[in-house]
């Protein structure tokens, strides 16, 4: 339990963190306040990598903790791997706030070195803060896979391969498929390494030649490393989450979630296409080979839909009719369902390249993310906690709280994105610090559900340290 408060903990700090820039952000394109370019940039590249990393870090302690409840797990590597975390962190900070680097996340070659603003130093710590973080999560999904792989016997038990084709003798053996949760760990672990060895590689390549100008590096070969790490981390921030459905759902509903052939050849397809897919990120660059463009869209969609498909499907089947109590444990699990599914089908349609010609450069694509982390993975996290609680403390929030929650973080956040939805749609960009019409009208009206998102935050936070506390008291007694 330590690792997984430490981890959660850390992560939604550096969330609410990233909220208040983000709500600053906002107000700035909307025109209420002023914030210098130079200065709205760097803010946006920390916001942008900062809101990735506080939902990995929690994720990553939240399966961190289903895993080890199963295999158990050396909580010094886990330690370690934050004490990474941590320092990638701190090192992002200092690279932003005193050296003012403004290339954002993405930090396409080579725009960190070309007519910059900011100092050569700052560029470089931005690449090692990365690195760091990078190394911490590899650290983690190496460890969890390995435990896996040991408890299992392999990656075809693991996969539940040998359960799909063989179920009659593999039944009658007396052995039992992959749990959800494991199943999830075990696709997220791969896939993680894989991004992250990605991400490990353009970042090696761009931090030698910042220390050596000299090395040139092909810009086509860096933007495909670079938005499969970057495309690949940021989505396997949901499948972290998405695990804790698979335990929680069964908790608020009391009914077993249970391994099906379905649900295991939807994961399958989720560890196949979650690496490929970020193809559609580079429908625009026309040097690239034709086929992996339509490698591109058709991964977009199917490592989107089956899982999403079966796992909420499956969850919505553990609620009808179960006489599940809505506390803010199980809303925030059902809520973050829908968001799930909102978020990922904006990202199908900007995936289809009729669209994506007239969509991605546009806000419809944070549009999209934003969908993702705050009414998704957020939501997850969330409901995770509340669970926890509720269930340590045998207590859950009144009525008047969860609607005053509610009605911030899920009406808040409502009105935060579909201003987001509705310029993208009108053809307002993306990463403007100063937006066309009607980009600033939108901005002032999602500043307004940011802050009602902010709202219902700290409601959240009250209620879990009252709910912590009654555990406290409970465990005492």
């Amino acid at each position: 339990m330590k690792i997984m408060w430490t981890y959660i903990v850390a992560g939604l700090t550096i969330f609410a963190l990233m909220l208040l820039v983000g709500i600053g952000l906002r107000a700035s394109q909307a025109g209420w306040i002023s914030i210098d370019t130079g200065t709205f940039y760097s803010l946006l590249s920390l916001h942008g990598v900062g809101m990735i990393t506080a939902m990995a870090i929690a994720g990553l302690g939240l399966l961190w903790y289903l895993v080890d409840r199963e295999i158990h797990l050396d909580e010094r590597i886990a330690m370690l791997a934050f004490a990474f975390f941590a320092i990638g962190v701190l090192i992002v900070i200092v690279s932003v706030v005193f050296g003012h680097y403004g290339a954002l996340w993405t930090m396409l070659y080579p725009l960190p070195f070309v007519g910059t603003t900011w100092p050569a130093w700052a560029t470089g710590a931005w690449l090692l803060g990365v690195a760091s973080v990078m190394l911490g999560f590899m650290l983690i999904c190496a460890q969890i896979l390995g435990a896996i792989l040991r408890a299992s016997g392999g990656l075809g038990s693991a996969l539940g391969i040998d359960y799909v084709f063989g179920r009659k003798a593999f039944e009658a053996a007396g052995k039992h498929p992959p749990s959800p949760q494991m199943l999830a760990a075990t696709v997220v672990s791969i896939d993680g390494l894989i991004g992250g060895a990605s991400g490990l590689l353009v970042g090696i390549a761009m931090i030698a030649h910042w220390l050596d100008p000299h090395v040139v590096i092909d810009p086509l070969w860096a933007k495909n490393l670079t938005y499969q790490f970057g495309h690949t981390f940021a989505n396997l921030t949901m499948y972290m989450a998405v695990a804790g459905i698979y335990v929680a759902l069964p908790i608020c509903t009391k009914r077993a979630y249970h391994s099906s052939i379905p649900l295991v050849v939807a994961w399958w397809g989720t560890l196949v296409f979650v690496i490929i897919a970020y193809f559609h990120h580079l429908y625009m660059d026309f040097v690239q080979w034709p086929a992996v463009q339509y490698i591109g869209e058709i991964s977009s969609y199917l490592a989107a839909v089956p899982v999403v498909v079966v796992t909420v499907f499956g969850g919505l089947m553990l609620i009808h009719r179960s006489g599940m109590k809505w506390t803010l444990g199980s809303m925030f699990f059902f809520a973050g369902m829908v968001g799930w599914i909102v978020g990922g089908s904006a990202a199908i349609l900007d995936a289809t390249i009729p669209l994506n010609v007239d969509l991605h450069n546009t806000l419809w694509v944070p549009a999209h993310f934003h969908t993702y982390l705050l009414e998704g993975v957020l939501l997850f996290i969330l409901g995770w906690v509340f669970v926890s609680l509720e269930q340590r403390a045998d207590a859950a929030s009144n009525a008047v709280t969860r609607w005053i929650v509610g009605l911030g973080i899920f009406g808040g956040g409502a009105l935060f994105l579909i201003p987001f939805y509705i310029a993208g749609a009108a053809g307002v960009p993306r990463r403007y610090a100063v937006e066309p019409a009607p980009g600033p009208y939108w901005a002032g009206v999602a500043t307004i559900g940011a802050l009602l998102v902010l709202v219902g935050v700290l409601a959240a936070l009250v209620e879990g340290i009252r709910l912590a506390r009654m555990q406290a008291v409970k465990a005492s007694t």
